[in-house]
């Protein structure tokens, strides 16, 4: 596959394609695409085309930006300046931000080309998934809430897409559409400018073909932001590819993962017997037992300072709003101080004990499956994120990759590598060691139905 910033990008430094063919590319693909998957919300031709131009007209150095003439899709819930960002619902309808956010600048500066906003779930919650479609299966869900980001990148139609996870809106319609995806240490990446669903569940990240694009993806959009207090006290991080062999892995089971699929099971023991050719040591550990009450304790959070945010439009808006978000939005008034204080607690108390299980376990990551299943048939639901909810909860690293697909329904498999906070670097030299003796990364879709 050639569908990777790490082949258009040699090309572009070597002047075999401008930007302005690149993204004249990417329109055509989505011209042709579109109307099978609708992964797109609204496209931005002009602007984009005018960028590439302008990037081909100011180049004067042998050393372009690290993603010079790159063009990118965004999830419909960051803000990007005189372009309408309405979070997938009519109550931000026709809203139209006077800058971008602050990863939105940082892509740009970077050479960066977007073309447009994708489709997602209203607000980036449970409620009214888009009619986009999984293009490895146009009868089945991309997954969500960053579900168009997920299907405008399966399908050819971008070269990487942005996508948030308060749940597990990145990792799950990543491996649901055969995509590595990184969700890093809460706070890494800047929040200023996203629409917020929760303001301390919420992450935000890269959807990407191979770990190695992450890895250039990651360097430009992560780091301090003064305008977003989250990522203030974080180090620094800058990710590379390494081959590195002697890592200790633990095998994540117990009754959490008792619904796991038989299809996603195999492909998981074929995962780590994979693991284990390239040197990594591998036993089975379990989750804390507290389990159930960080499940709770993240529902509670999620549905209370959601509810705070959006009191201010509930109150002049309540019929724009979906009906399941308008009774979750009032039942979140009922939550009281006290509630969501030991919610955080019980929050703070997993934290702590995932990362002495680590230590605990003498393990350097844990492994899952991404998810328990392959994508759901139908757009209903957009599938569960059981397997992500803890590591969101907890704000630590977590990459999926893909591992194989279902036989029955030729739909994407994938892994998710968790490390404690701040440990990026090991799951990247996870996942890019088993992309090197692996090609599910490679493949692509073909539009299929059921």
């Amino acid at each position: 596959m050639n569908q990777t910033i790490a082949h258009y990008r040699n090309q572009l430094r070597k002047k075999e394609i401008s930007p302005k063919e690149l993204t004249e590319h990417f329109f055509k693909e989505i011209s042709k695409k579109e109307d099978k998957v609708h992964a797109w919300v609204r496209l931005v031709a002009d602007q984009a085309l005018a960028q590439a131009e302008e990037l081909e007209n100011d180049r004067s150095s042998d050393a372009p930006p690290p993603l010079y003439g790159i063009p990118f899709g965004a999830k419909d819930i960051f803000y990007t300046k005189n372009v309408a960002t309405e979070a997938g619902s009519k109550v931000l309808k026709d809203f139209i931000p006077d800058e971008d956010a602050t990863i939105i600048k940082r892509l740009k500066s970077s050479g960066a080309i977007l073309l447009g906003k994708t489709t997602m779930t209203e607000f980036a919650t449970l409620s009214h998934p888009p009619e986009t479609r999984n293009p490895w299966n146009l009868n089945h869900t991309p997954g969500g809430s960053s579900s168009g980001s997920a299907a405008a990148l399966a399908s050819g139609m971008a070269l990487f897409t942005l996508g948030t996870q308060t749940r597990g809106s990145l990792l799950r319609p990543a491996a649901y559409n055969g995509l590595t995806c990184l969700k890093g240490t809460f706070g890494r990446v800047s929040k200023k400018g996203v629409v917020p669903c929760s303001w301390t569940l919420d992450h935000v990240g890269a959807m990407t073909h191979t770990v190695e694009d992450t890895v250039i993806v990651y360097n430009v959009i992560s780091g301090k932001d003064d305008q977003d207090l989250s990522t203030y006290y974080l180090p620094s991080l800058h990710l590379t590819l390494r081959e590195k062999r002697d890592y200790k892995i633990g095998i994540l089971t117990g009754q959490v993962f008792r619904n796991t699929s038989p299809d996603v099971q195999s492909a998981m023991q074929e995962a780590i017997r994979g693991l284990k050719t390239i040197g990594y040591k591998c036993k089975e550990v379990q989750l804390p037992g507290c389990l159930d009450e960080d499940y709770q304790a993240h529902d509670l959070i999620e549905q209370a300072e959601f509810g705070a945010f959006h009191a201010k439009y509930y109150s002049k808006s309540y019929n724009a709003y979906d009906a399941y978000l308008q009774h979750f939005i009032r039942d979140s008034f009922k939550i009281t101080a006290k509630d969501y204080l030991n919610a955080q607690n019980k929050r703070i108390r997993f934290r702590e004990e995932l990362i002495q299980l680590f230590k605990r376990s003498d393990v350097d990551v844990l492994i899952s499956p991404t998810t328990p299943t392959t994508a759901p048939k139908g757009t209903e639901s957009t599938g569960s994120p059981a397997y992500n909810m803890p590591f969101t909860n907890a704000g630590v690293p977590a990459l999926t990759i893909p591992i194989g697909y279902s036989k029955e329904t030729h739909l994407p498999i994938g892994m998710q590598i968790v490390s404690p906070t701040f440990e990026e670097q090991r799951v990247i030299d996870i996942g890019y060691m088993y992309q090197h003796i692996t090609d599910w990364h490679e493949r692509s879709p073909e539009l299929a139905i059921d």
